[in-house]
């Protein structure tokens, strides 16, 4: 029966999604009964006071993170995706930083290619936010980096960022200062832009 525990929490901890004891017998070639006994041993095992835990969803079984420690797994998981953030994405992000209220294809002018999946994941990491939308065709939404960036980046405000002539932009040739006073003359200036806290 042991053995079968821990076959069952290799299944669980391995496949990632619920499962239920019938696939799990009918793939095993054992009897439910035992499989739903093993289940109830690994429930023991994985308590309220673990950092993972067994869980019951419609007759199905997953292994999942403890809700207790949600807070600090969170952190960890969002500074991770931080770290992982591809070459394109740091890119876009800081355009961003350094263009506030730019559109997608204000960025894209700059960097010369597609750069939908890029902004994606900066939204997903909470790095950057819409803040505008402007009475255009299509109606583009502006971006500006969040506080959470702010706060990555140890610093208050965006004036607080190094000087633009010391960030480099793709290569050389290309800084983002080159198109900072162009961008942030059109986007503020533009009596068109509707904030966020004027939409409806």
């Amino acid at each position: 029966m042991e053995n079968l525990n821990n076959t069952i929490e290799a299944i669980l901890f391995a496949l990632g999604r619920e499962i239920s004891a019938m696939e799990i017998a009918n793939t095993l070639e054992v009897e439910e009964a035992d499989v739903l006994s093993a289940i109830e041993s690994l429930k023991e095992k994985y308590n309220a006071t673990q950092g993972v835990t067994l869980i019951e969803v419609n007759g199905q079984y997953q292994l999942v993170t403890n809700n207790k420690y949600y807070e600090d797994v969170n952190k960890f998981v969002e500074n991770t995706k931080r770290k992982n953030l591809s070459v394109a994405a740091q890119e876009t992000l800081s355009i961003i930083a350094y263009n506030p209220k730019i559109t997608k294809t204000e960025i894209e002018n700059i960097r010369g290619v597609n750069s939908d999946f890029a902004v994606s994941r900066l939204l997903e990491c909470g790095l950057i936010e819409e803040v505008a939308r402007l009475n255009l065709p299509g109606r583009p939404a502006a971006y500006s980096v969040t506080n959470e960036f702010l706060r990555s980046c140890g610093i208050e405000k965006v004036e607080d960022l190094p000087d633009y002539e010391n960030i480099k932009i793709k290569d050389e040739q290309m800084l983002v200062t080159d198109y900072s006073e162009n961008t942030n003359s059109t986007v503020e200036n533009n009596e068109e832009v509707e904030t966020e806290e004027t939409k409806e």
